[in-house]
């Protein structure tokens, strides 16, 4: 398998030689390698027949002889019968004369007294308005012990004057 592989690769690259080298050539006004000025007994004194053919596509527009059209594809709804099957013989409705319905009354006998349950109201006495007694909450005092934080002051005689001396009456100070 490589044997083969690095023939291929080999004969790859010799072709592409082969054809940037005439290429080359070609450019440079060369055919075959030969310049053509050796004068010989082959070589016509450099004036030979030489032919280049190279092959140029060309397109050619080719008129179809007629509208094709490409199918594609599409749904579309199909309507299919389908048949629903019936038990035979099939029903027809036909009018036929129906029952007509009379209403008579008739009297029956019915044996006198018989007992009647009559629902009868007894009075009850009841005083209206009647006292109802609804408990209501009040407020129970209770007797806590009070704490001052605030420091009272106390006035000693003669403490706070800053000797001025007073009238009488005013000894706290």
């Amino acid at each position: 398998m490589r044997v083969l592989m690095s023939v291929l690769m080999m004969a790859a690259v010799v072709v592409l030689a082969e054809e940037a080298a005439e290429s080359k050539k070609d450019k440079r006004g060369l055919f075959l390698g030969d310049y053509g000025t050796y004068a010989g007994y082959g070589h016509y004194n450099g004036h030979e027949h030489h032919t280049i053919v190279k092959t140029v596509p060309v397109p050619v527009h080719v008129p179809k002889p007629y509208p094709v059209t490409v199918p594609v594809d599409r749904p579309y709804p199909v309507k299919v019968p389908v048949e629903v099957p019936k038990p035979y013989p099939v029903a027809v409705p036909v009018p036929q004369p129906y029952p007509v319905v009379h209403t008579k009354t008739i009297t029956v006998p019915v044996d006198r007294p018989y007992p009647v349950n009559v629902p009868v109201k007894v009075p009850v006495h009841v005083p209206a308005p009647y006292p109802v007694k609804v408990p209501v909450p009040v407020a129970v005092p209770v007797p806590h012990p009070v704490v001052v934080k605030e420091k009272i002051p106390v006035y000693v005689k003669g403490h706070g004057s800053y000797g001025y001396s007073f009238p009488s009456g005013y000894d706290y100070l």
